[in-house]
């Protein structure tokens, strides 16, 4: 009896000794590891890793190395949450545009993914009228003279006025805040009616496009995706000390409003300013072009 509580007090003992030595004196180190046999919190980290290192150089090839032979579900979770996070962000529009690339190569379907992997919108071409020239035709003289036919009437467009821009800033809120920041509320008048009364109202517009552009660089932001603040509701982290001009769907023409990122004042705490502007839109109105009709001076 004595000798088998010895035994097991040696096993203890053994069993102890062989933990300290494994897991504090000389614990394993791992070096290489094959991704697919890290831990789930480790593989997840990777893939972020990874899609953020293609959002930045580009290099497909790479990618596609550091991901083989990982889950594919598991890749378009991250990828895609990734991407979520890059847009809260306020990140550079080429690095959103390559994590949806990313995204969409693995087969993640999202409105973020379709929303960047669209082009920005080109221009709408100038329609230019060119009146055709005139042909003179070889004038014969006869011995008497008779009436010459008038020629139809040539139609000249009258050039249209510009119209004035749809958009307009009705409010703006700032506050102070640690870091600068630029945010937009996108609304829409719109007139119903009620109890047989006319009354405008203000409906959020969200899956909108806003641009800000400044002098070496652009970015942009889709409204709707931080509904907690509004459905019209888009943001941005800028920068201190630069100026910013905000677009609305087209980055292209005179800029909405032209704004510089400022700092608050010592008396109200110090920091930057973050500013909301409320930007209205108006239902735009048909275009029409007038024409003119200029006869031709009767030559005898």
């Amino acid at each position: 009896m004595k000798s088998l509580v010895w035994l097991s007090v040696g096993l203890i003992l053994g069993l102890m000794g062989g933990l300290i030595y494994t897991w504090v004196i000389s614990p394993p180190i791992y070096y290489d590891t094959y991704p697919p046999m890290m831990a789930e919190a480790h593989r997840r980290e990777w893939i972020k890793m990874t899609a953020l290192a293609y959002g930045f150089d580009g290099n497909w090839p790479r990618a596609q190395l550091r991901l083989a032979d990982l889950d594919e579900v598991e890749i378009q979770q991250v990828v895609a949450q990734t991407l979520d996070a890059a847009i809260a962000q306020g990140r550079p529009l080429l690095l959103l545009q390559r994590l949806a690339d990313l995204a969409d190569s693995y087969g993640v379907v999202s409105p973020a993914v379709t929303i960047y992997l669209e082009q920005p919108p080109a221009p709408a071409p100038t329609t230019s009228f060119v009146t055709p020239p005139t042909v003179l035709s070889p004038t014969t003289v006869p011995p008497a003279p008779t009436a010459t036919p008038l020629p139809s009437p040539t139609v000249l467009p009258t050039p249209t006025p510009a119209l004035p821009s749809p958009y307009q800033i009705i409010s703006q809120t700032l506050r102070c805040a640690s870091a600068p920041q630029i945010a937009v509320s996108l609304v829409l008048s719109h007139t119903t009616e009620v109890r047989g009364r006319s009354q405008v109202v203000q409906v959020p517009q969200p899956g909108r496009t806003v641009w800000l552009l400044w002098e070496d660089g652009a970015d942009r932001a889709v409204t709707g995706f931080r509904p907690e603040f509004g459905l019209g509701y888009a943001d941005f982290i800028v920068e201190p000390g630069r100026i910013y001009k905000v677009y609305v769907d087209t980055p292209t023409g005179a800029p909405l409003v032209t704004v510089q990122t400022e700092p608050c004042t010592p008396d109200e705490g110090g920091g930057w300013i973050a500013r909301v502007l409320t930007i209205l839109e108006r239902p735009s109105l048909p275009t029409t072009t007038t024409l003119t009709l200029i006869s031709p001076t009767p030559t005898p």
